[in-house]
């Protein structure tokens, strides 16, 4: 119920605080600087400047997670996307019997929803519903203004569950490698790692597997050395074949012993409000973004 007033309340807002405004009150709160969006310089401005004056249609169907299914086929074959048990308009229409015993549950028109079953027996379907229901009941552009959102379908979609990538030295999961391209090319790669000891890391490297000397969103980096995955070198072939070729965008794939999967393309990381550190990296990274 809570939930869902202050919902009502984030449509409310925008009949009277536009866009512009909303994004630069979080940005100052969350990143401590006055943002110039007219002249972009660092990284966030830069986002969050495509968030206000960039709205190009194409960027709806990138985030829809089951339309840009078929782009990614088209770019780079069936075999590097994760298999579609189904789709669905409404919870109701899911025939749990029939999935398989493992699988990944999702919307289509949001970030975060996931529900992730690794053994049928056990997944709490009521709660599911619930969850599920929530996410489909709401507009993620009126949850945090991302434009690109506002026009997606909800849809459900069922895929199937990945055995995710093990570093055998650590016994480290790599849970999703997010690589960051620039003007068509790969240029870093943000690798979220849960460790051995069931903390959440996340490490940079380059296109070389070197550690990079900062961070986003306030990840530690794992102290334990992982060693370069095999299927890497293939993963970043990938990014460069489906990533802008000007300005940013973030391609996201999971990793398995012997496959990598497309996972989604991010044009606006964080809503434009990633907190870099060393602080000066932010500003670095926005040279690297040198087009509109």
């Amino acid at each position: 119920m809570l939930n869902s007033l202050i919902y009502c309340a984030k449509i409310f807002r925008t009949l009277f605080v536009s866009d512009e405004r909303y994004l630069k009150k979080r940005f100052i709160k969350k990143l401590g600087y006055i943002p110039n969006f007219k002249n972009p310089q660092t990284f966030n401005e830069k986002v969050t400047a495509r968030m206000i004056l960039d709205r190009c249609p194409f960027y709806t169907t990138l985030a829809d997670k089951y339309a840009v299914r078929d782009l990614i086929i088209d770019r780079i074959g069936e075999q590097h996307i994760v298999p579609l048990v189904g789709v669905y308009q409404k919870f109701e229409d899911i025939q749990f019997d029939a999935l398989p015993h493992q699988f990944v549950l999702k919307c289509t028109h949001d970030s975060g929803s996931a529900q992730i079953c690794t053994n049928k027996d056990n997944f709490n379907i009521v709660r599911a519903r619930t969850r599920t229901n929530q996410s489909l009941s709401m507009n993620m552009y009126y949850r945090k203004r991302e434009w690109h959102y506002k026009n997606i379908t909800p849809r459900i979609i069922v895929e199937n569950y990945v055995d995710l990538y093990v570093d055998q030295a650590t016994q480290s999961t790599i849970t999703t490698c997010r690589v960051h391209c620039f003007e068509g090319k790969s240029e870093f790669v943000e690798v979220d790692v849960i460790g051995a000891d069931g903390i959440d890391y996340s490490n940079i490297y380059n296109t070389f597997w070197e550690l990079q000397p900062f961070t986003v969103d306030c990840k530690k980096s794992m102290p334990n050395e992982i060693s370069e995955p095999l299927k890497f070198t293939k993963m970043i072939d990938l990014a460069n074949t489906l990533c802008f070729k000007y300005g940013y965008s973030r391609v996201d794939f999971l990793l398995t012993k012997d496959e990598v999967y497309f996972s989604e393309i991010t044009l606006t990381p964080n809503a434009g409000r990633m907190v870099i550190e060393p602080k000066e990296w932010d500003e670095k990274l926005g040279q690297y973004w040198k087009s509109n």
